[in-house]
């Protein structure tokens, strides 16, 4: 008994890390990205973007970003240098937010894939925060994900990772990932 209940807590254990670790490596990119796309850069397919702030440096983007999350237009000179003051750069009902008070050339491409309706960030995000924060609130986020999935009673957060996609027979994780993937891979063009 003591062995399956260990067993039990080592599985959560880990889904747990490859969960977080997944939604802060999406973030992280959709951070990178809207930056980059911001102060000016160049696409992967070659298109030059010219900076849509300024001035242009990551201090200012992440001011105009927390602005925009709230809905609010920048303030003249302002900046943020703390990274716990930042939004959550990969939450899909915030993105049209950021890109539009952003601004920058590529606003169509970004908006349509970070915001073209594929559900894994999502997902990933609904149950990480579950994760996170174990409340019936954040649980009942989860349940509601399952009709969604060939799904069972879930114990943790967690276990709706394994649940099965309906169309492909997936992991539900790995689908989120996938997804995540070909956000990032459409993202950069």
């Amino acid at each position: 008994m003591l062995s399956a209940h260990k067993d039990r807590y080592l599985r959560t254990h880990h889904l747990e890390g490859a969960l977080s670790d997944a939604w802060q490596a999406y973030c992280t990119f959709v951070r990178y990205l809207l930056i980059r796309s911001s102060i000016g850069s160049v696409t992967a397919t070659g298109i030059v973007l010219p900076p849509s702030v300024v001035p242009s440096n990551w201090e200012r983007v992440s001011h105009v970003a927390i602005r925009a999350s709230a809905g609010k237009g920048p303030q003249v000179g302002g900046s943020n240098n703390l990274l716990l003051k930042e939004p959550t750069w990969g939450d899909s009902a915030k993105i049209v937010n950021l890109v539009n008070g952003l601004a920058p050339a590529n606003s169509s491409t970004l908006l349509g894939y970070l915001g073209g309706g594929l559900a894994g960030p999502k997902h990933c995000q609904i149950v990480r925060n579950a994760c996170a924060h174990r409340n019936n609130q954040t649980r009942a986020s989860v349940d509601a994900l399952a009709s969604l999935y060939i799904a069972f009673r879930i114990k943790h957060p967690v276990d709706a990772m394994t649940w099965k996609d309906r169309t492909s027979g997936q992991y539900a994780f790995v689908c989120w990932i996938d997804d995540m993937q070909a956000i990032a891979e459409g993202a950069v063009k």
